[in-house]
């Protein structure tokens, strides 16, 4: 019997609407165990699955998964990527909506041909980067650091999410750090966070590498900074990894309000309709009137004042951040509930242009629960963790004395996230 798979995301909580019982679209193609999270826990995907709005495809090393959705559109899922279904509404001949969110991984989209007349009504959604089309094949990938796009046919538009660029939007945005990229120069787009979208010449002849296991598809370019970045953060990591004294975890006292009034050069705010529960986040639309949009769990985003952007110039080579306000949830087996930061310290090692985090946070169903960062800092004093490494992302003032950090730790059956402010 074909099912019908329902999620509901935890970590962008887009509207589901309803739909009927052949869902949106269909699972043709899977290699490895991919899988859906469901009220249940996780399902493995099998081929002839019917997918429905709302839905989450995860998978891991080996994985892909191809979908076929009612308009013809192909998505091939590939190994270690999460991507949500925001919302479809069309059929072979038109498209009202289409949207997803692409978390972290690799997919290749395809448009079917009722994309092709209505390509307006499309959106890739990056934590970092809006994707809207102009053409019919492209490739994405994404981390919470940058995301990448090569195109294979037709043409793609990239910017940063802004106020005239919003997460719930669709079709390409027209802001003016929108940069486009049309098949055939063999140049890809690339963003990083709190970046704006640049070209870049591929050194690699995609006829020369091997194919997607699942299809013929062509593998990513080589960033051109790839060997020079892997190289400084070896460096990186051997550096903290030497370190022999860790800064002690400093108690924190995380009271309901201490996110309440925001001010200061660091705001957290929210992309959509408030949380259960949020009373203290401020809408993006009101903050993107002043401040700019810097690292994006993908519902809540972290917004700095412009006088404090551009390359960063920290006031010692080595800070210690202490917690000032955090808020965390634990969403486990699809139940969410609120939980409570207790200790925590960011460091910022600035010669080795480095961070490590460590947190401790109290919930009710799973006792303390800590999680551990170690990652890059980039010259705009944005953050990210290592993918071997519990997910966080963040920002910091130019003298590197405050700091905002989301984060997230994947358990068995759910996760524990939040957001964070810090300062010396």
């Amino acid at each position: 019997m074909r099912r019908v798979i329902w999620l509901m995301s935890a970590l962008l909580l887009w509207p589901i609407a309803s739909v009927n019982a052949d869902g949106v679209g269909s699972v043709t193609l899977v290699i490895g165990a991919p899988q859906l999270e469901t009220e249940s826990g996780r399902v493995t995907l099998e081929k002839g699955d019917t997918l429905a709005i709302g839905a989450r495809i995860l998978t891991e090393d080996g994985d892909h998964v191809h979908i076929r959705f009612a308009d013809g559109t192909l998505v091939s899922v590939r190994p270690n990527t999460m991507l949500s279904i925001d919302s479809f509404a069309g059929n072979a001949e038109q498209v009202e909506s289409f949207r997803v969110t692409l978390d972290e991984g690799s997919v290749r989209t395809i448009s079917g041909e009722g994309l092709k007349t209505h390509r307006e009504r499309f959106r890739l959604n990056t934590p970092i980067a809006a994707i809207g089309i102009r053409g019919t094949d492209f490739t994405t990938q994404t981390d919470l650091a940058r995301t990448q796009v090569s195109v294979h046919a037709g043409e793609v538009v990239m910017a940063p999410f802004g106020e005239s660029c919003l997460p719930d939007s669709l079709g390409p945005c027209s802001s003016p750090a929108a940069l486009s990229l049309a098949a055939g120069t063999n140049e890809y787009l690339q963003m990083r966070a709190g970046g704006l979208p640049e070209r870049f010449q591929s050194t690699v002849d995609p006829a020369s590498l091997p194919g997607d296991p699942s299809s013929q598809e062509t593998p990513r370019e080589s960033d051109p900074e790839d060997v020079s970045t892997q190289a400084s953060r070896e460096r990186a990591d051997a550096e903290l990894n030497n370190v022999k004294e860790r800064p002690e975890l400093r108690p924190f006292d995380d009271t309901e309000d201490d996110l309440k009034d925001q001010t200061g050069p660091l705001i957290w705010g929210h992309w959509f309709a408030k949380a259960r529960g949020d009373d203290w986040s401020i809408p993006a639309v009101e903050l993107l009137q002043r401040y700019q949009p810097t690292v994006s769990s993908g519902y809540y985003g972290l917004f700095r004042d412009p006088a404090e952007a551009g390359i960063i110039n920290p006031l010692q080579n080595e800070m210690v951040l202490e917690l000032t306000a955090a808020d965390a949830t634990l969403d486990y087996q699809f139940f969410e509930t609120p939980a409570k930061v207790t200790s925590g310290y960011l460091l910022f090692d600035f010669e080795a242009r480095a961070f490590s985090s460590e947190l401790t946070v109290d919930t009710d169903r799973l006792g303390t629960v800590g999680l551990n960062g170690i990652g890059f800092i980039s010259p705009t004093g944005v953050f990210v963790s290592r993918s071997n490494s519990d997910r966080m992302a963040g920002a910091m003032t130019s003298d590197g004395s405050q700091a905002g950090m989301l984060f997230e730790k994947r358990i068995d059956g759910g996760r524990i996230q939040g957001v964070t402010l810090w300062s010396d």
